[in-house]
């Protein structure tokens, strides 16, 4: 069985880069379906840098969005999966469906969903609920009636999606987290030596990706915490440093992996709603380190909704500082525990939620194969 795979717009092949990495596709292979590639350009005169194929022998397109219902016939593809700024999609569902084959889509946190170029090179988030009026917003809404099925990282951007009128004729949602590859194990070190209640904890921020917008809010809730003497603030990579300015009792450190990063903290903080950063969450709650993480995305799933560690509403500072203030004042008599933990993380495996698609794929085109739309 063939499934096109396709990444719409310029952002969609880094805020889903999990879904063309050899880990993922090497799963699909296995479950016996046959992965085509196909990066898409939606603007005709906008053209963006595509990072193409890293597994050998898998077949790949670059093209225009008006091209895919050829490449798709020409492929034989049994199904068409989409990832990208959903808001931007229109035209792409539009062609898609006269492929006449199963339409899929993936949404999940801002960076897969709603992330689109506004000024070149500047990305932009899309809260539907404000450009509902915009053409694009209106033709992707109703082009959306062609996605058949829907594959989302998390139920909160599920629902969000439903509730502003997308996928209206879709016959199924199933939530599959992003695939993360296990680690190699690390070399052995030593423990991080037990800190006193005295002492306070050690929180940490570890994200390659992250912004000035994002190092801002998370010192922004330190200072709002009024008890930034009881514990101390420590980032990775070093790079972050020169995206914000550095504030006191902040320490930026070289760690160069987030293992190594997270066997040196005692609280792993993430100031931003973003898929891209559950690689980190996975390596802390492995290591059975605390995590605060906003209440949204595929986060959300892997917390247990606040079992295995706090929830904040997203984009709120203060919030972040309570919730900062709370694990900061428990962090030695943590209020949750990491039951059922090992089973949340077994989810992301590459094996684990290539079967969630390949199920998803093998429903609907066995459906067609009937004749049932």
């Amino acid at each position: 069985m063939k499934a096109a795979l396709v990444f719409a717009g310029s952002t969609a092949a880094a805020s889903c880069g999990a879904y063309r990495a050899p880990g993922f596709l090497g799963a699909l292979a296995e479950a016996g379906i046959e992965p085509v590639l196909i990066d898409l350009d939606v603007v005709a005169d906008a053209r963006f840098a595509s990072p193409g194929c890293a597994v050998a022998g898998v077949v790949s397109y670059r093209n225009h969005a008006d091209r895919l219902a050829l490449i798709v016939s020409q492929e034989h593809a049994a199904v068409v999966q989409t990832f990208g700024a959903t808001a931007d999609l229109g035209p792409v569902w539009d062609d898609a469906a006269r492929a006449a084959v199963p339409l899929v889509h993936f949404v999940g946190s801002a960076g897969a969903v709603g992330e689109r170029t506004g000024r070149p090179g500047v990305p932009v988030v899309s809260d539907f609920s404000g450009p509902r009026g915009t053409l694009a917003h209106w033709h992707a809404r109703i082009a959306s009636r062609h996605v058949a099925g829907v594959v989302g990282s998390n139920r909160a951007d599920l629902g969000r999606h439903f509730r502003h009128g997308f996928f209206s004729r879709a016959g199924f949602s199933v939530v599959a987290p992003p695939p993360i590859p296990r680690a190699r194990p690390a070399a052995a070190a030593a423990a991080a030596p037990r800190r006193s209640r005295e002492s306070g904890p050690v929180l940490g921020f570890f994200d390659p990706e992250a912004d000035g917008a994002a190092l801002d809010m998370l010192f922004q809730a330190v200072a709002l915490t009024g008890q930034a003497g009881t514990f101390s603030l420590h980032l990775a990579p070093e790079s972050l440093s020169g995206r914000a300015k550095t504030r006191s009792g902040a320490t930026f450190v070289a760690a160069a992996t987030a293992d190594e990063f997270v066997r040196a903290i005692d609280v792993l903080v993430v100031p931003r709603a973003d898929d891209r950063v559950l690689p980190t969450i996975v390596t802390a709650l492995r290591a059975r380190k605390s995590v605060i993480v906003p209440d949204t995305g595929a986060a959300t799933e892997i917390v247990d909704y606040g079992r295995c560690g706090l929830l904040y509403p997203p984009d709120s500072v203060y919030h972040l500082a309570m919730a900062i203030n709370v694990m900061t004042q428990a962090w030695d008599n943590r209020p949750f525990s990491f039951e059922g933990v090992d089973d949340a993380i077994a989810r992301t495996a590459p094996a684990a939620v290539a079967a969630v698609f390949v199920g998803a794929w093998r429903r609907l085109a066995a459906g067609r194969e009937r004749g049932v739309s």
